[in-house]
């Protein structure tokens, strides 16, 4: 039933567009003039399907985002434009069967969600969401964050805000590397498709009534590394492209994989072999003529990162943070209590004894962490916690909740909820305190409706509808905010109020406990540490 009426309520809410199609804002822009839509329902603007950069197809495959030359005079923005290529991940919580979509390589687009009342000199602040996925999957077009809720609430609390979601190259398309890709300054193209987004936003938001000084960045998983990357890049150079940044499960310590040069290289020969280019003098060049679904493919099965590639990523991101070489701004950030437990079931990482719990952990460790450092660690989880603490940590998840996921599947889990999102985000905010910069820290505990608590719990990925205030399930296969057996409807929607309204005011004011982020309620007060 809750999936049913999600559905039901995502075409109610297309249906107003089409209703309220009459209604047209327009908004002059540097490459010429968008055509949106009102949506009359909730008293707000859509300019969907905004290109920021050229189609990076043909010759601009596996180049940086190129800026749009070819001025228009008038453009229809009134539909999301296609997803960029992907290689689905398969990960409890996250993962949708049955989303069908587009996708295509020209997909360099973005979203603005505004207030109806917004105009050229509002200056409302500016929240800029980068989606997860891994980065092999995903769109600023997912309805799972569909920004109409936050922008509704924030013109609500008198505190109104422009939402905006973007796109960015995927999978090899984004993340391929290697010497090739290094040699012509071509890694890490999907940061740097996100870079010329918020280069755009920069340009033209003022025209729809935002204030380019005061925007902030989001993002969740992958999203939140890109913020991340953001904070780091150029060895920490400000730009002026963001104030803030919001870290969900990832930041800037979250490092995602560390592969060499050769392992790099290692892969690149793989897709060679399967395009066909292995042979030619020109290897990059002979991939900007391969069949985009030859390449689709060859990056199945295999997942793309970022990487140091000695430019835009310069250095260890522990030693840049150490160092103090990253922009100095205030950051939001946090993990949720059970981040392992989707990966330990993706990955496999079922274990039944202590010889086959370190022997697990040394593979998720490169080369350049010495064998005494790897045990060390695991002794930590094997013999440092006690059965007692282990359930403490886990919540409500159990230690050993079925025969096939490993009776250490509770340490297994902490293991990979510690390594991948809160050991970083505890460092993190460690530096952002040793330099004197503002950072706030959550962790999000709850349990959504239809997640089983005793398998996976307050899992990666579970608080993204709280966060947006997502009350119906838009988007979702499931909504998490319906009411379940432990947790009633109305204790759901309380704590997506005040997640939301915590968010809108670090938008607005740069700290999650000013203004209308603050409860007064002793009952419903949150701690920020």
């Amino acid at each position: 039933m809750a999936k049913t009426n999600a559905r039901l309520l995502l075409l109610h809410l297309l249906a107003c567009l089409t209703t309220a199609s009459a209604l047209q804002p327009t908004v002059k822009t540097t490459n010429g003039t968008l055509v949106g839509v009102r949506n009359a329902k909730y008293s707000q603007d859509f300019f969907l399907g905004i290109p920021y950069a050229q189609p990076p197809i043909g010759n601009l495959r596996y180049k940086r985002p190129e800026p749009l030359h070819q001025p228009w005079e008038q453009r229809n923005a009134t539909e999301t434009g296609p997803w960029c290529h992907s290689s689905p991940l398969t990960l409890p919580v996250f993962s949708q069967t049955g989303n069908s979509h587009e996708e295509s390589e020209d997909c360099l687009t973005l979203n603005i969600v505004r207030p109806a009342t917004a105009h050229s000199i509002s200056k409302f602040p500016v929240l800029v969401y980068i989606h997860g996925g891994g980065f092999q999957e995903g769109s600023g077009a997912d309805q799972r964050y569909n920004m109409s809720f936050l922008v509704q609430e924030s013109v609500g609390v008198g505190a109104p805000i422009i939402g905006i979601t973007i796109n960015y190259r995927l999978s090899g398309f984004g993340f391929l590397s290697g010497s090739a890709l290094q040699k012509s300054g071509v890694m890490n193209l999907g940061l740097h498709d996100q870079r010329a987004a918020l280069g755009w936003i920069q340009d033209n938001v003022a025209a729809f009534g935002g204030d380019p000084s005061r925007v902030t960045i989001q993002g969740e998983s992958a999203g939140a590394l890109s913020v991340g990357y953001h904070f780091l890049a150029y060895g920490g150079r400000d730009d002026g492209l963001f104030r803030a940044g919001i870290a969900q499960s990832g930041g800037p310590a979250s490092i995602g994989r560390v592969i060499t040069l050769q392992q790099q290289d290692s892969l690149y020969n793989d897709v060679l072999h399967q395009t066909g280019c292995i042979n030619s003098t020109d290897t990059l060049d002979c991939l900007r003529g391969a069949p985009v679904e030859m390449l689709k493919t060859a990056f199945q099965g295999v997942s793309y990162f970022p990487v140091q590639d000695g430019d835009m990523i310069s250095e260890n991101p522990f030693v840049a943070l150490k160092e103090g070489r990253f922009i100095q701004r205030p950051i939001l950030s946090g993990t949720n209590t059970n981040e392992g437990t989707s990966f330990a079931i993706s990955e496999g990482f079922s274990v039944n004894s202590t010889t086959e719990f370190r022997a697990a952990v040394a593979r998720y460790f490169d080369q350049g962490v010495t064998y005494t450092s790897v045990d060390a660690i695991a002794t930590e989880y094997l013999e440092e916690l006690s059965p007692e603490e282990v359930q403490s940590s886990l919540g409500s998840v159990l230690p050993s909740p079925r025969p096939n996921y490993g009776n250490l599947y509770g340490r297994a889990a902490l293991f990979r909820g510690d390594q991948l999102f809160i050991a970083p985000r505890r460092f993190s905010t460690k530096m952002w305190a040793k330099f004197g910069i503002p950072a706030f820290s959550y962790r999000f505990d709850t349990v959504p409706s239809g997640v089983s608590p005793e398998t996976l719990g307050a899992a990666h990925f579970a608080d993204i509808p709280f966060v947006f205030l997502n009350v119906d399930g838009v988007g979702h296969e499931f909504n998490f905010l319906a009411s379940n057996v432990t947790t009633s409807r109305d204790e759901y929607l309380e704590l997506s109020k005040r997640m939301s309204l915590m968010w809108l005011s670090f938008v607005n004011e740069l700290s999650p406990n000013a203004r209308f982020g603050m409860c007064t309620n002793a009952r419903n007060s949150t701690n920020w540490y």
